[in-house]
């Protein structure tokens, strides 16, 4: 009697776990994401994906690979699902047709660490704040009536650029003309955002200044694999985001030294403001959203 009780429990128990399991399936299959279909791509290594596949020229690489499986790829870099648009018109459908979709930009270690948490116009998200800095940066740096506005700064230094090249041919020193070229737009730059030449032929902190925009450019094209395995990215093998910090660390307090100097001389721009009293004087704007300085100051790099 004993032996039939055991056996009549063994029964119902294994139909209770079967039955569990097939609820549990059916609850799945009809509250998760519907499969969709991702574009051709290659597979990729377990963790790592297709990271190795780039080797060291990753345009050439991916140029090739657009050629046996399409212009528009899926990739696994790492952890991370990436699609990649290798024509014009698979650009055009990204970043026109489907710009909604698509105006958000995953951050990575250098907006995290260079950009101030993501807040430049590049990386930051689709919102009002984008809206009025992009509308700001059209209407009083890009748009036409802007650009005449500021064609004499373009030709003064353009005029600084002539001398200081005939002034190294004087001395027969060598001119580099990417250089100087580099530095005028710099300057430009420099003069519509904070009413100041940014680099000088000659200086300490002009070379410092120099330095650490090398070093910004540098650090944002490092790969940091903390980017495609986030798993892994507090560890920092590569010592790359420690770098970054310290370089966020020398330009935040330039930024906050020119700022703190240019709020100083507000006075002399009376009539004439520069793209930086713009935003300034847009703080608190009519949308609702304040900006603070920590989300202005990305915007002066």
């Amino acid at each position: 009697m004993a032996a039939l009780v055991d056996i009549f429990l063994l029964r119902e128990l294994s139909t209770a776990i079967f039955l569990f399991f097939i609820t549990l399936f059916s609850i799945r299959s009809l509250l998760g994401k519907p499969h969709r279909k991702l574009p051709p791509g290659p597979k990729g290594w377990p963790v790592i994906g297709a990271l190795p596949l780039l080797g060291s020229m990753p345009h050439v690489t991916l140029a090739n690979m657009a050629k046996k499986y399409g212009p528009i790829m899926y990739l696994k870099m790492g952890t991370s699902k990436m699609v990649i648009a290798s024509s014009p018109n698979a650009a055009q459908a990204f970043l026109k047709t489907l710009d909604m979709n698509f105006s958000n930009r995953a951050p990575n270690s250098g907006a995290t660490h260079l950009a101030y948490d993501a807040q430049d116009l590049v990386f930051a998200d689709y919102g009002q704040r984008w809206k009025l800095l992009r509308k700001l940066g059209n209407l009083h740096m890009l748009g036409g009536k802007a650009l005449d506005d500021w064609a004499q700064v373009r030709t003064a230094e353009l005029s600084h650029v002539l001398r200081a090249m005939k002034e190294s041919s004087k001395q027969g020193e060598a001119v580099v003309v990417p250089e100087m070229l580099t530095y005028a737009m710099a300057n430009m730059i420099g003069q519509v955002i904070l009413s100041r030449r940014v680099f000088v032929t000659k200086g300490e902190e002009s070379n410092e200044f120099k330095d650490m925009v090398v070093e910004l450019m540098t650090s944002a094209g490092f790969f940091n694999i903390g980017d495609f395995i986030p798993s892994i990215a507090w560890m920092d093998l590569q010592g790359i985001e420690g770098g970054m910090k310290r370089l966020h660390k020398r330009f935040d307090a330039l930024l906050t030294k020119m700022i703190d100097e240019h709020t100083a001389s507000a006075h002399e721009r009376k009539g004439k403001p520069d793209f930086l009293d713009v935003v300034m004087a847009n703080r608190e704007n009519s949308a609702g959203e304040r900006l603070t300085l920590t989300k202005i100051r990305p915007f002066c790099w």
